[in-house]
């Protein structure tokens, strides 16, 4: 994507320095949401990148949440001992794929619905505000 010239330093700053902020509280949020449900953060993250029942590669999943392989076989070893997601082979037996169970579809519904609930990012914002943030960020293609 190029990059486009700013009006000027101070309103680069101030822009920079905002999204600093929001990042920051997003994390604080995000982690204070995932301990309520007695979660670590690389758990949560590996609950988020699942689609549904869907099985997902192992090595595909790593990529989704930014992880070394062998660090998810060891958040996978523990999502499965609490019976949120089941490991399984593929026609590959070289290729371990993961798939949600039914009580780790639930967790991650009632997680992405608490997450939601009080989000810093649109929790004090009106539908219009929400509505042009929305338009901001896809124009931003994150």
């Amino acid at each position: 994507m190029p990059t486009k010239k700013l009006s000027d330093d101070k309103t680069a700053d101030e822009l920079a320095d905002l999204a600093d902020r929001l990042v920051g509280r997003i994390w604080g949020h995000f982690q204070a949401r995932v301990a309520e449900f007695g979660l670590s953060m690389p758990e949560a993250k590996v609950l988020q990148a699942l689609d549904g029942p869907e099985m997902v590669p192992m090595r595909t999943l790593a990529e989704r949440v930014h992880a070394n392989p062998s660090n998810i076989t060891v958040v996978v070893a523990r999502l499965d001992g609490r019976g949120y997601v089941t490991r399984e082979g593929t026609s590959d037996r070289r290729v371990k794929g993961v798939r949600l169970t039914r009580a780790g579809l639930d967790l991650r519904r009632r997680l992405a619905d608490r997450l939601r609930e009080d989000h810093p990012a649109v929790g004090d914002l009106s539908p219009t505000q929400q509505a042009a943030l929305l338009r901001l960020l896809r124009a931003l293609d994150l």
